[in-house]
Parts: structure tokens; sequence; C-alpha cells
């Protein structure tokens, strides 16, 4: 422990006391007067101590006094206003001026974007810019700089080229194969492979139909021949129960000039049927299927299509039953039956095509409904009595 200095100065001039020596003298171990501002500097640091002056080498006594002094507690100690340091220069110390009061008008606070200023300048510094580096005629040094184009495109030459080449190698091809430069062989070649390639299937055979057959029962009676002038045939007349249509207006009804008929009822659609034999030349719209007379098949299936749609309700069904071709009277003919199903009736119908000679062929064609089949037979009359007319 430091030594204390004394009351009183023996054996010698003592150096002065403190300035409050004396108070602490009076009040003796009393409370000490307020300490010196200068100890509250940092109120969280511990009490300081009075300075020891040590006494006078010649002193032979020895004084200690122990001093007692108070800390005030840390939330009373009022801090002293500190002073201000002068102001630092800009630059000085880095990040130095954070601190500083923007509002401050002898200091302007100054952003960062002031300083480093937009990365875009404006279009007018922009264009300044451009033609301080590359000039006001910076187009015209584009269009130097640019190599002149002259003649047509590569890739014209190269289409050209293409298409020449395919034309050559096409007409190489028929040279060798079709034209001059075809060898003898070519033609005998290929006509081998196609021998000796596989052989097809052969093709199902044509479904034979027979001959008109003779039916059974008794024919009706004949009552003599009529004479059909514009087709050049004579035919049977039947007896009754047929009669003869005499109407002036059977070829425009019918389509053909000679008709005989017998009543046969209703079928189930209530549409009444006839037995009818019918007579005459080709029709006119129908002329256009005549070829030859070798050939009537196309002639006598248009007029079986015909006579389906014009004396048979709608949906109908044909199914061909007869085919013959030899000639009849002496001339060439070809006849086809058929069964026809309307309206849950069946009707039996022949068609037969007679060539005369004349610019169009004759026809002749019976139908005889389900409900008069014991007139069947007489369809055997009627087509053995054919014959051309006398003279025609």
């Amino acid at each position: 422990m430091p030594p204390a200095w004394p009351d009183v100065p023996q054996g010698g001039s003592a150096p002065p006391p403190p300035e409050h020596a004396p108070d602490q003298g009076r009040k003796g171990r009393g409370r000490p007067s307020t300490p010196s501002r200068s100890w509250d500097d940092d109120p969280l640091g511990p009490p300081h101590t009075p300075p020891a002056v040590p006494p006078s080498a010649t002193s032979d006594v020895n004084y200690e006094r122990t001093v007692a002094v108070p800390m005030r507690p840390r939330e009373e100690a009022a801090a002293p206003p500190r002073e201000r340091s002068a102001p630092r220069r800009q630059g000085d110390t880095p990040g130095g001026t954070l601190g500083r009061d923007p509002a401050d008008p002898n200091r302007p606070f100054v952003t960062a974007g002031q300083i480093s200023g937009p990365k875009t300048p404006p279009p007018e510094r922009q264009q300044e810019l451009w033609n301080t580096v590359f000039g006001d005629n910076y187009q015209a040094m584009e269009d130097e700089e640019r190599p002149e184009r002259t003649g047509k495109p590569v890739w014209i030459y190269a289409l050209a080229g293409t298409i020449a080449v395919a034309l050559v190698a096409v007409l190489l091809w028929w040279a060798f194969t079709s034209g001059p430069l075809a060898s003898a062989e070519g033609p005998a070649s290929t006509q081998t492979a196609q021998k000796t390639a596989a052989p097809q299937k052969p093709a199902a055979p044509k479904k034979t139909l027979p001959r008109l057959p003779r039916y059974k029962g008794a024919a009706s009676q004949s009552a003599g021949t009529l004479t059909d002038q514009l087709g050049g045939i004579t035919l049977p007349k039947l007896g009754p129960p047929w009669r003869q249509d005499l109407r002036p207006t059977v070829r425009e009804k019918f389509g053909y000039p000679t008709r005989q008929y017998v009543p046969a009822g209703r079928d189930a659609a209530g549409k009444t049927q006839f037995g009818q034999v019918l007579s005459g030349p080709l029709p006119k719209q129908l002329a256009g299927k005549y070829g030859s007379p070798e050939d009537l098949t196309p002639v006598v299936s248009a007029v079986a299509f015909q006579a389906r749609t014009k004396y048979f309700a709608k949906g109908n069904t044909i199914a061909k039953t007869v085919h013959q071709t030899k000639p009849i009277g002496g001339m060439p003919a070809e006849l086809i039956g058929y069964e026809i199903t309307s309206a849950q009736t069946r009707t039996t119908m022949v068609v037969a095509v007679v060539a005369t000679g004349r610019e169009v062929p004759t026809v002749v064609f019976m139908m005889v409904p389900e409900t008069k089949k014991k007139l069947l037979p007489d369809i055997n009359t009627v087509f053995a009595g054919i014959r051309p007319v006398t003279g025609s």
C-alpha cells in the first residue's frame, strides 16, 4: 500500500497537501465531498485512488490514512458531454462521413447514383457519341464495305444443272429399254419373266344357268297370230283369260306397240298386278346399249332393269334363273329369265332380244305373277312361236 501523507510535518518541510486535504482533516472519517468530475469520465471503470505524494526523505514518522471514495450507481452516472471532434475532410478515413446529417446545407449529401450517373446515356448523347466515333457519313462507309453483288444467284445454276442431269438420265433409260438402243432380247426376256411368274389362282368358274324350262301344266289356247310391224316379228296371240290392249296410247304408256295382259289382283303393298306380254323395237332411251347382234346381253339387262323400276315397288330384289343364247325364228337372239320379289310376292319375268337386221333389235318380254302361276306354260308358247315378218 502506498504511504499516506502526514497531517503535521516534522523535521522538515513537507510538500503542500492537495486541495481537498483541509476538508478531509476537518471532517475526519465522515462522508467525503463529492468527487471531482474527472473521476466520472468512465462510469464503468474502477474507483480512482488519490495520487500519493511520498514524504520527505528526512521524515522519521510515517502516517497512514485510508480514504473511502464511494462510487455512484451506474444508472445515476450522467455521461459528461463529449467534445465534438473536429470535422474530418472527405476521404480522410473510409466510411468516415457515413454518419453525417444529409440535411446539412454546408455539406450536401451525394448518393452513389449521382456519382456514377445513369448507365445508358440519353438518345441525343448516344447519337453524338456515334457521330464522334464513326462520323456523320457512317451509312456510306457501311455501303462501301459491302461487296457489290452482280449476276444471278448460284442456286439458279445448281437447279438448272440438276434438271439437265435428270433429263439426260431419263432419255438414256428410255433409249436402252424401249428406244433405238434397246436390244432385241429385251422384250423377250420381259415376256419370259412374266411367264415364269407365279401362276395366278384360277378364276372361279362362271355359274352356268339352265335353258328355258318347259313349264308343267296346260297352256292357254291360241287365238291366232299377232303381227308387230314396228318390231318386224309375229308372235302367238293368246286366248282367254288373256286380252289384247287395243288402246292407241299403249306405246306411249308402256313403251312398246303391242300388249297382251291378264289381271292378277294386288300384291301385299296394294299395287295392282298384271300378267302381260309386250313386244316392239328397243326404246330410244336404251338404244345406246346395243352394239352388235353377237353381244345382246347389255340390251337384255337394260330392259330388265327398266321393267323393275316401272312395274315393281321400290326395294324389290331380282335373281337370274335362265340364260340361253340361240336363234329364235332363225334370227340371232338372247333370252334371260328372272325371278323378282316385291312386297312378298314373286313374279317370273323372261326377256328376249332378237336381232332382226334393223337399226335396233326387237324386244319381247313376259311377266307372270305368282298369283297366276298356272299361266307359266304360256311362256313356252310365246317364245317358241316368234317369227320374222314375211318380206321384212
